[in-house]
């Protein structure tokens, strides 16, 4: 690896805290793989930061699996963004950075890639994915890397890096840092880092939601009922609620959910002001 390329030792460690404060919200990937992208983006001076999961299937088009983005914050236009999702939900096989992608030997876990390795700037400011979709967010640099989901044969996770147009192409040394996050993530994902198609705790009512926290917390019924000013009856209702939300039998598999999951405690998808 060229000497420009190498990582320094506050790389690796900034990389592997990030990964840490990943796994403290991994039971939904709504939390985590934004946070991703805010500290990748912060590491690389990337702009914004996309991707999510893909599926693969052998002769058929690409799926997507579930997205996740961070940065629109900083002033970018999102309708090129949802344009792109929608182009890319008809036509998957169409997206030219895909296919360049993987033409270029994205299909090697881990590999690395800047939109320059594998579209030449000819083509790509004549294309109408340029034209339509990154002029009107306002980028244009980016950096790619795909992994494999563990254990689920033709699903990977995606890694998108963007800059706002003007800016330079992204440096070896952005590569290697984008490619060592996601040697770090990439083998999580499925395991302490929940995937999309994992039942989600933000997707529950709040108030089931400040349940759910006191059962993961350890408190009883009465303790629940105490806590959040509520019937032991409407406890026992949103108990329910949770058990089929996550396709469990009782608190103990709940817990055991958890616990084996890998999951951390730092409840993201609470209110600030809940227990």
């Amino acid at each position: 690896m060229a000497r420009s390329a190498r990582l320094r030792a506050r790389d690796i460690r900034a990389i592997y805290h990030v990964s840490g404060e990943c796994r403290d919200l991994g039971d939904d990937p709504r939390l985590w793989l934004p946070h991703l992208f805010a500290g990748l983006c912060r590491l690389t001076a990337a702009d914004i930061g996309t991707g999510g999961e893909m599926g693969f299937a052998a002769g058929g088009p690409p799926r997507d699996l579930g997205t996740a983005e961070w940065g629109w914050e900083n002033g970018f236009d999102r309708a090129g963004w949802d344009r792109a999702v929608a182009d890319l939900g008809r036509d998957p096989a169409a997206s030219i950075e895909l296919t360049g992608y993987f033409a270029r030997g994205g299909q090697t876990a881990g590999t690395c890639l800047s939109r320059t390795d594998y579209i030449p700037d000819r083509d790509w400011y004549r294309s109408d994915k340029y034209q339509a979709c990154y002029v009107t967010i306002g980028i244009d640099m980016t950096l790619l890397c795909f992994r494999g989901v563990p254990g689920a044969a033709g699903e990977f996770t995606g890694l998108l890096l963007s800059r706002a147009r003007g800016r330079p192409d992204f440096s070896a040394r952005d590569r290697a840092v984008l490619a060592e996050a996601h040697t770090a993530v990439g083998p999580l994902v499925g395991g302490p880092l929940a995937r999309f198609a994992d039942p989600s705790p933000a997707a529950l009512p709040p108030r089931v939601r400040q349940v759910l926290r006191c059962l993961l917390e350890g408190d009883g019924d009465k303790q629940v009922a105490n806590r959040l000013g509520i019937s032991a009856y409407t406890v026992n209702q949103y108990v329910k609620v949770i058990f089929a939300h996550f396709g469990v039998q009782s608190r103990t598999e709940l817990l055991a959910r958890w616990v084996r999951r890998g999951w951390g405690s730092g409840f993201a998808w609470a209110d600030p002001d809940e227990g």
